[in-house]
């Protein structure tokens, strides 16, 4: 996916990634100033002659990955392959701007522990299971993670990057919405996590209006609702990942425990997949996540309304799930550090080319192709 650069970014990444040290140094301000390697180059002079001591001594392609804006700039991830030492690597490109040029470049290498280094994101249902699972991953390569949940943890590691609200009602999407744009400054990456079941077991017959319309509200229109309020911010900037975490239930739907839940997270994937055709050509990514059976504390309630209705106690209730599922071939449910991580990759610059495809983690769950 093409990344949307700034002009004079764009113009620069065209001149480096040709042998033309003219170019290079037509691309900046006439007293620009390059850092590369710990060392200054000033001047279109100096840059010229940087730019052509690098191509003397490597050959190099530099394919931008992100671009995270900021007020006097932008910072770019590029993707850099050619046959110096180091490489394939990942740089990241601190670029000035003032009156339309560019008037500073320093070049660093991106460590491999600061992945989503600068990354704004969003991450819904984030304090408990697979959400707090995601949380801790991101901050751990450097992101600004804000979060929200119905509840605040009494151990909530950054209370500021926090947010109380329902998303499953307008008024909450909005309130998040407005939240995580003030705290963060902007948003690159949206994870939709936020979703459950609440409805009884007992098929069809059981489900009122009320219990349809709460499926469809937490597991549909929080994630339609909070797309509408954030995707501008990306598309604007060109830049953007947004991950609905959906369930192998779309595909696997257990109609006597979960079926409105079931029906939802189809829904959801059907937008998901229609959202990704229309944001892809603006710089957005959209994929969607399909954890099978995980074993987090909203499962365990679940197991546990499923041995009420049926009389039986947690643990037939919970061989019952598994069973019902077909069995799980690895022989374990999913652990949420697990999906996390496929997140995280999915997320970031090493999954450019991923887009609009859902990714299923279930243990071998599924039994079809």
């Amino acid at each position: 996916m093409t990344v949307k650069l700034p002009f004079p970014i764009a113009r620069y990444f065209e001149a480096a990634n040709v042998d033309d040290p003219d170019a290079v140094a037509a691309a900046l301000a006439t007293d620009a100033q390059v850092r590369d390697e710990g060392r200054d180059h000033r001047g279109r002079d100096a840059i010229r002659a940087w730019a052509a001591e690098s191509r003397r001594r490597y050959r190099f392609h530099a394919e931008p990955r992100s671009v995270e804006p900021q007020p006097d700039g932008a910072i770019v991830t590029a993707h850099l392959t050619g046959d110096f030492p180091g490489t394939p690597a990942d740089l990241r490109y601190r670029f000035t701007l003032a009156e339309g040029e560019i008037s500073g470049l320093e070049i660093t290498v991106r460590p491999p522990d600061a992945e989503f280094a600068g990354r704004r994101v969003l991450v819904t249902g984030g304090t408990q299971g697979i959400g707090a699972a995601i949380v801790q991953r991101l901050r751990g390569a450097g992101a600004r993670v804000f979060t929200t949940a119905r509840a605040a943890p009494q151990d909530l590691a950054e209370p500021d990057a926090f947010v109380i609200a329902d998303l499953g009602s307008a008024e909450g999407v909005a309130r998040v919405a407005e939240a995580a744009l003030r705290h963060l400054g902007g948003l690159d990456v949206l994870v939709h996590n936020v979703g459950g079941s609440s409805a009884p077991g007992g098929g069809y017959a059981a489900l009122t209006d009320d219990h349809w319309a709460d499926a469809l509200d937490g597991n549909l229109l929080s994630a339609v609702r909070l797309d509408r309020a954030l995707l501008p911010t990306m598309t604007d900037q060109g830049y953007g990942v947004v991950v609905h975490v959906s369930s192998i239930q779309s595909v696997l739907p257990l109609y006597e425990s979960t079926l409105a839940y079931a029906a939802a997270k189809a829904a959801l994937s059907t937008y998901s997949k229609a959202l990704s055709n229309e944001v892809g050509p603006q710089g957005v990514r959209v994929v969607r996540v399909s954890p099978g059976f995980t074993e987090t504390d909203a499962a365990t309630r679940m197991i546990e309304r499923l041995a009420k209705a049926d009389g039986v106690d947690p643990a037939t209730a919970r061989e019952g799930l598994m069973r019902s599922l077909g069995g799980i071939p690895i022989g374990r449910p999913n652990r949420p550090e697990e999906v996390a991580d496929l997140i995280a990759f999915l997320a970031s610059d090493r999954a450019g080319a991923l887009h609009g495809a859902d990714y299923v983690i279930d243990g071998g769950t599924v039994p079809t192709v």
